[in-house]
C-alpha cells in the first residue's frame, strides 16, 4: 500500500494548495473549494483503481471528487482516465464543456489535441495544439506536440519551421536533433543536416544528444576521420572513456597512431589497444613498460609474459647475459603462473635456440608450440633452426623446406636459415 500512499501524497499536495500558483496554468486559485470529509479515502481509492488499470473506477472517483467540490484539477484527471481507457468522444465533450469555463487552460487544450489525435481528427488536433503553443510558447513538449502534427500531415516544412523559430531564441540540443531529423529523413538531406549539427556542437557544444546523431550520420556516410573527430569531442564534453576508445579504435585503424595514443594515455580507456600500438610503432620501452604496469595492476600472468617479450625487443643488445638471464625468468615465471600460449613456447625457444643457451630446451619448447598450431610456418623455423644447431641438418633441411615451400625467400631471417642449413646439409654429405 506504500507506493499508493506516495501517490496520494503528490495529488494530495497539489490539490491542497500547498503552492500558491495553480498546477495547470489557466485555472485560477480559488480561496476555498467545497468541504468534503471523505475527500482523502476518494482520493486513495481513485489511485488504487488507477494504478491497477481500472480506469472506469477511477473515472467515477475523480467525477464524484470533482462533483463534491468543484475542484476543477479533479476533472481534469477524470478526463485523463477517459482517454486512458479509449473514451476519447466523452473526453472530448467534457474537455469542450471545461474549456468554456477555463478558456486559458493549456493543459485542457493538451488533453483535447490528444483525444482528436486518437480519433484521427488531424485538422482539430492542429487547431487545438496551435492554441497550446499560443497559450504557452516556451514550453519545448509544445512545440513538439505542434511540429509532431505537421509531420503526421506530412507538412514537413511546417514543422521544421516550428522548430526553428524556437531554436532561433532557446539553441537548445533537442530542438536542433529534431531540426536534423527532418532534414535526414524527411528531406534525405543528410550533409544539411550535418552542417547543422556541425555547427551548433561548435558554438554551443558537443552534447551526447547532438554528438551521438552527428556520428551515426558520419557512420554511415562511411566516414571515419569526422566520426573520429566526433567521438574525441564527446570524450572532452563527458570525460566518458568509451568515446574515447572508439576515436582511438578509427585513428588506429587509419594507422594516425599519435592520436590514437595521446587520447589513450588521457582516457585510460583501452591499454590493451595502446600496448597494441606500441607495439605496432615498434615503441617497446614504452610498451615494455606499459606490460609491465598491467601485470602489476592484474597480476595477469599474461602480461608478465609479454613483459619478458617486449624487454628483450627494446633492447639496444640482445646478448647481453643479464638481459637474457631476466627474460628467461619472466617468461618461466608466467608459465609456472598458468600461461599456455604456444607464441611464447615459441619465443623462449627460439631464444634459447638462436643464443645458445639451452638447444635441447629450446627445441622441446618449440615442439609443445608445435603441437598446438602444426601448421605454423614460424614455428617450425624454429625447429629447423634447433635441429642445425644440434648438428642434425638433415632434420633441419626436411623441416626448412616446409618452411620455405610456405613462404618462399622474402624474410631475411628465414633466408639466412636456409642457406646456413644447407649448407650444413651439404657438408654433412
Amino acid at each position: 500500500m506504500s507506493r499508493y500512499l506516495s501517490a496520494f501524497l503528490t495529488l494530495f499536495l497539489l490539490l491542497t494548495g500547498c503552492s500558491q500558483k495553480s498546477p495547470h496554468p489557466g485555472i485560477a486559485p480559488e480561496a476555498k473549494y467545497k468541504a468534503f470529509d471523505y475527500e482523502y479515502d476518494y482520493i486513495i481509492h481513485a489511485l488504487y483503481y488507477k494504478e491497477h488499470g481500472d480506469y472506469g473506477r477511477a473515472y467515477i472517483m475523480f467525477d464524484e471528487l470533482y462533483r463534491k467540490t468543484g475542484n476543477p484539477e479533479y476533472k481534469i484527471e477524470s478526463i485523463k482516465l477517459l482517454i486512458a481507457g479509449k473514451r476519447y468522444e466523452d473526453a472530448l465533450k467534457q474537455l469542450t464543456a471545461l474549456i468554456e469555463k477555463y478558456p486559458d487552460n493549456v493543459t485542457l487544450y493538451r488533453l483535447m489535441t490528444v483525444a482528436q489525435l486518437r480519433l484521427n481528427r488531424a485538422e482539430e488536433a492542429l487547431a487545438s495544439a496551435k492554441k497550446v503553443v499560443e497559450l504557452e510558447p516556451e514550453n519545448v513538449q509544445n512545440i513538439d506536440l505542434l511540429a509532431s502534427i505537421y509531420l503526421i500531415k506530412g507538412m514537413n516544412q511546417k514543422a521544421y519551421d516550428v522548430y526553428e523559430s524556437y531554436y532561433s531564441t532557446h539553441h537548445d540540443d533537442t530542438t536542433v536533433v529534431k531540426m536534423a531529423s527532418i532534414l535526414y529523413h524527411q528531406y534525405k538531406k543528410p550533409q544539411d543536416a550535418i552542417r547543422l549539427l556541425e555547427t551548433h556542437s561548435k558554438m554551443i557544444g558537443c552534447t551526447e544528444n547532438v554528438c551521438l546523431f552527428l556520428a551515426e550520420l558520419y557512420r554511415q556516410n562511411n566516414d571515419l576521420e569526422n566520426l573520429a573527430d566526433v567521438y574525441a569531442r564527446m570524450y572532452d564534453a563527458t570525460k566518458s572513456s568509451e568515446y574515447a576508445q572508439k576515436a582511438a579504435e578509427i585513428y588506429a585503424y587509419k594507422k594516425e597512431f599519435d592520436k590514437a595514443e595521446k587520447l589513450l594515455i588521457e582516457s585510460k580507456a583501452d591499454d590493451k589497444l595502446l600496448l597494441a600500438i606500441y607495439k605496432h610503432t615498434k615503441a617497446y620501452e614504452k610498451a615494455a613498460k606499459l606490460a609491465k604496469d598491467l601485470y602489476d595492476q592484474t597480476l595477469d600472468p599474461l602480461w608478465l609474459a609479454e613483459y619478458g617479450v617486449l624487454l628483450y625487443e627494446a633492447a639496444p643488445k640482445k646478448d647481453d647475459p643479464k638481459l637474457l638471464k631476466k627474460v628467461i625468468r619472466l617468461l618461466s615465471e608466467a608459465f609456472k603462473e598458468g600461461v599456455d600460449d604456444p607464441l611464447y613456447y615459441n619465443y623462449l625457444g627460439y631464444l634459447l635456440i638462436d643464443h645458445d643457451i639451452d638447444v635441447k630446451w629450446g627445441v622441446d619448447l618449440v615442439k609443445k608450440a608445435l603441437r598446438a598450431e602444426p601448421d605454423s610456418a614460424f614455428y617450425i623455423d624454429s625447429l629447423a633452426w634447433g635441429h642445425y644447431k644440434l648438428g642434425e641438418c638433415q632434420k633441419a633441411y626436411n623441416e626448412m623446406k616446409k618452411v620455405i615451400d610456405k613462404l618462399g625467400l622474402k624474410d631475411e631471417e628465414i633466408k639466412a636459415h636456409w642457406k646456413k642449413i644447407e649448407k650444413c646439409r651439404s657438408r654433412k654429405k
